[in-house]
């Protein structure tokens, strides 16, 4: 996977899994998200990982273990993936995260929030570049009505929608997701049905343009 050339104000955005996997870059920093099921020798120049959630399809050990030893990353991850990280990853180097709590990988800022989802401590995240860029990574959760707050609070611009793969999650839901938030762009992932989560967008939040991304495409922003 290459690493694109951002100027100021500019990040890119790459899915590297069929899940809620992707790398978001700024001009200086790199944050991979739930990696699991990717090539570990493609992933380069990472700053810190994040975890949502334990799930199978979120968390693999071995490849966030691999991964920080590689890039001498931070980790950062929700309360049971910690445990489970606790073992494979230096504790200098491991973070746990809750809901409301903050962290800075270099000059991007990093914050946990809430999500719907059934595991222990599930997480979304706000990442906010050095330049005031601001994706919001929602996991695989179903829309909330604090994602509202959320979009009001950080003037999101790029906001990742869950579609499918599990129970409650449809482009219906993934679009209820844009609509709440109310970015600038929003790009589905978490299943296939992409084509009916931009139809579903702009008939109820016709403001926020979908990006229809396929699996290791980038998405450069603005």
């Amino acid at each position: 996977m290459s690493t694109p050339s951002l100027t100021r104000g500019e990040v890119a955005l790459t899915l590297v899994n069929s899940y809620t996997g992707v790398v978001i870059r700024s001009p200086h920093v790199g944050i991979l998200i739930d990696p699991v099921d990717i090539d570990i020798d493609k992933i380069s120049k990472i700053d810190a990982i994040l975890i949502t959630h334990e799930h199978i399809h979120h968390l693999d050990e071995s490849i966030v273990a691999d991964i920080q030893l590689n890039s001498g990353c931070k980790v950062i991850a929700d309360s049971a993936s910690f445990g489970r990280l606790s073992a494979v990853v230096p504790s200098s180097k491991l973070e746990e995260a809750h809901v409301k709590d903050e962290f800075q990988v270099e000059e991007v800022s990093v914050v946990a929030e809430k999500s719907s989802h059934p595991a222990a401590e599930p997480l979304t995240y706000i990442i906010t570049s050095e330049d005031g860029v601001s994706v919001f990574h929602s996991s695989d959760s179903a829309p909330f009505k604090e994602m509202a707050d959320i979009g009001r609070r950080y003037q999101i611009d790029i906001c990742l929608c869950s579609i499918g793969l599990d129970s409650g999650l449809s482009p219906k839901s993934g679009a209820m997701v844009a609509k709440l938030v109310s970015p600038k762009v929003a790009v589905p992932y978490h299943g296939e049905k992409t084509k009916e989560f931009a139809s579903a967008v702009s008939k109820i939040a016709p403001q926020v343009k979908s990006r229809i991304l396929r699996k290791g495409e980038t998405l450069k922003y603005p």
